[in-house]
């Protein structure tokens, strides 16, 4: 048996009309990666993730029930609600939300720490 996902016509025409270069980027919370990801607009992981993400004008968002460990991040601006063990890089903006856990180096243009966030390390500003 197969099953097919038909999107309504709505659907249809706004996917339609976004360049490429705008699509988001998903690491399922059911996933394990490793490795190391290139993006331009926007990333969001929401799994186990381990390894390097780059991207010199995009977004990453590690949610809440995400885990990245041996992390080197280098971003524009970068969500993290999440674990991240490793160095982020937010040449922009870093936002640790309440629920991050972050432990490592921390460089990034502004930082938002928000009530009941945890983080472990040294930040600098660049």
């Amino acid at each position: 048996m197969s099953a097919h996902a038909v999107p309504r016509i709505d659907e249809q025409q706004h996917t339609a009309k976004l360049p490429k270069d705008n699509w988001l980027g998903f690491v399922g919370d059911v996933m394990n990666f490793s490795g190391e990801v290139s993006f331009k607009s926007m990333l969001r992981i929401d799994g186990n993730f381990s390894g390097h993400v780059n991207s010199s004008d995009g977004t990453l968002i590690v949610s809440t029930s995400a885990n990245v460990t041996d992390a080197v991040i280098n971003v524009a601006v970068a969500r993290i609600d999440g674990t991240v063990e490793g160095d982020i890089n937010a040449s922009k903006e870093l936002i640790l939300g309440r629920t991050a856990s972050v432990t490592g180096k921390l460089s990034a243009h502004e930082l938002i720490v928000e009530e009941g966030a945890r983080f472990n390390g040294s930040c600098q500003r660049i």
